[in-house]
């Protein structure tokens, strides 16, 4: 590949309008995560003590290990590592789709780049977009027979999130042939080099803690189906984006074979695309409904979601599918209203309730703007809630919950009160221990009840009050 051909110039504007549309969010913090805060954390205390520190199991070694290299650049500079990310999954997505013989394949590579979730994730640091970053290039060198690329590529994104090793599935069946020599030959230049990768990335896991570390958490019980629902679809593809797919399939029922695709096609895909694209979808959306906790577990199935919607229609309803995902981000946002770690809105905003929760419905500001704004009221909490604790002489174990990662973060360059404790969620036994010690105990909004799910227990009150 010559990039210094010419025909390149609109794959390099593609990643230039990518990249730059990130930038005014890159500011706000690491992020509204909670997880992303975390991996800043790793990165801290893997810097100051040499040893590598997971986020979480099972543990995401080589963005870690990268972000820990940077300790002590601005919040900016960690999450343009995310955005650059981004922009390479991006322009990799058109050469995939022009493989695949799409003729309007940049249209299709926007939608990617402004489908909520993604868009969302690539302006913060979280493991998600270098994940699929990695796996989109490993798709491509697999499409052009360079296999061995392939099983580096793909073992990278496995070192960025586990998960991404159940890949092997579809592209095995991309290469599978007859002849069952080709077939073990094909296993060996993707399969060595992954699991060569895979196992350098994950070795200083494995020295610490054994086996151990290939678990992940599930602290809580599982959220409601309208929960679930939300984050897999709405949450990940946005409203007008989720609406706009819902048109779309109830076409493609209704008129199965009868829609013309021969203008958005050079030649039809080929089967095993199809069945490919169809099994990344369930494998990952399985993966989803183990742990429904964020719609960033969604972001692997968009870009086979768009290769089965091209396929299925025709160029103008994939041109209107495309133009939906892409206004999806900049209109029609949903967020909670609390003023601690929701989103500020408009007087324009439809207030709901959906599962208990108080949520908002702003038709002229989108996913993208709501989630900024939200970074931007959780960093204003966070410093109140430093401040505040700073004022307390006595001395006092704080369950912080969620707010737990921001919080060490935010108070690393700080001059700390030796009085307060900060601590995730605490046990009834820890409690009582804490309260001999002659420790008052408080909880910061709502962790009371998430404390209390956490160990199954139904005590923290009568151990503890509010903040």
């Amino acid at each position: 590949m010559n990039f210094s051909d010419r025909k390149y110039l609109p794959f390099f504007l593609l990643f230039s309008v990518v990249f730059i549309s990130r930038l005014p969010f890159l500011s706000a913090g690491y992020g509204v995560e909670e997880d992303s805060w975390g991996i800043v954390l790793s990165a801290f205390h893997t810097k100051i003590s040499g040893i590598y520190e997971p986020s979480r199991f099972p543990g995401h070694p080589i963005h870690e290990f990268i972000y820990s290299s940077f300790w002590g650049f601005p919040p900016f500079f960690y999450n343009a590592f995310s955005a650059f990310f981004s922009a390479i999954a991006t322009t990799f997505f058109p050469f995939i789709l022009k493989e695949l013989k799409f003729k309007h394949f940049f249209i299709g590579a926007l939608a990617f780049a402004f489908t909520p979730v993604f868009f969302i994730s690539s302006t913060y640091t979280i493991d998600f977009v270098w994940t699929i970053a990695f796996i989109l290039i490993s798709f491509y060198a697999l499409l052009k027979n360079k296999l061995i690329v392939c099983g580096i590529f793909l073992g990278l994104a496995v070192g960025c999130r586990i998960t991404s090793g159940a890949m092997l599935i579809p592209f095995a069946i991309l290469y599978w042939e007859k002849n069952s020599i080709e077939n073990f030959k094909n296993a060996l230049k993707i399969g060595v080099p992954l699991v060569l990768i895979s196992l350098i990335s994950y070795l200083p896991l494995f020295i610490q803690f054994g086996t151990s570390f290939f678990m992940y958490y599930d602290q809580f019980p599982y959220p409601s189906l309208a929960k679930v629902f939300y984050k897999m679809i709405p949450g990940a593809f946005g409203f007008l984006g989720c609406l706009v797919m819902g048109i779309c399939v109830l076409i493609i029922i209704l008129k199965r074979n009868k829609i013309i695709k021969d203008d958005l096609y050079e030649g039809g895909l080929h089967k095993k695309i199809i069945i490919s694209s169809f099994v990344v979808i369930v494998l990952f959306t399985i993966s989803y409904l183990r742990l429904p906790q964020k719609s960033g577990y969604m972001i692997t199935i968009i870009p086979f979601v768009i290769i089965l919607f091209g396929y299925y229609l025709n160029r103008k309803l994939f041109n209107f599918f495309c133009a939906s995902l892409i206004l999806s981000s900049f209109f029609c946002g949903i967020n909670l209203t609390d003023k601690i770690r929701g989103s500020a809105y408009s007087t324009s905003a439809v207030i709901i309730r959906v599962s208990g929760q108080e949520l908002f419905f702003e038709p002229f500001s989108g996913p993208i703007f709501a989630d900024y704004s939200k970074r931007i009221q959780k960093a204003n909490y966070v410093n109140t809630v430093i401040q505040e604790s700073n004022t307390i002489t006595a001395k006092t174990v704080i369950i912080s919950g969620w707010w737990y990662n921001q919080i060490l973060v935010t108070e690393i360059p700080m001059k700390k009160n030796d009085s307060i404790i900060f601590e995730p969620y605490i046990d009834s036994k820890k409690m009582k221990s804490y309260i001999s010690e002659g420790y008052e105990i408080k909880y910061l909004p709502e962790q009371n009840i998430y404390n209390n799910q956490m160990f199954e227990i139904n005590c923290t009150d009568e151990f503890a009050t509010e903040f």
